[in-house]
């Protein structure tokens, strides 16, 4: 009996952890001095607006590595939020019930170069 209640613990712990994800490529060359990053958020991180604050500060450490007081400079930026569904239902001895929701995961794709 309590390892049942342990093992949903842990896979709410687990569910929370996927839900707060955000991730980014590495900084690509794009060439002529600029460079590019793209970056996705889940809805709890902010969607897009979450994507660019990862990306930017992934720009800034980029940036920080090449030399002292470098800075990312915005070249072009591009925003989207990716929606994302979901429905479900569950029926038991106690009853059941149907569900269904809309979230608005974001992406962002960020050029910029490093300067003063």
């Amino acid at each position: 009996m309590m390892l049942g209640k342990w093992l949903q613990i842990a896979v709410v712990l687990g569910a929370l952890a996927i839900a707060g994800c955000a991730t980014a490529t590495p900084v690509m060359d794009a060439g002529d001095g600029t460079y590019l990053i793209s970056a996705r958020a889940a809805p709890v991180r902010g969607g897009a607006t979450g994507a660019q604050t990862v990306a930017y500060t992934d720009a800034q450490k980029f940036c920080a590595q090449k030399g002292d007081g470098l800075h990312p400079i915005v070249v072009t930026t591009q925003e989207r939020d990716i929606y994302q569904s979901s429905f479900g239902g569950g029926f038991n001895q106690y009853g059941g019930g149907v569900g269904g929701s809309t979230m608005a995961a974001g992406a962002v794709n960020f050029r910029f170069r490093c300067g003063q």
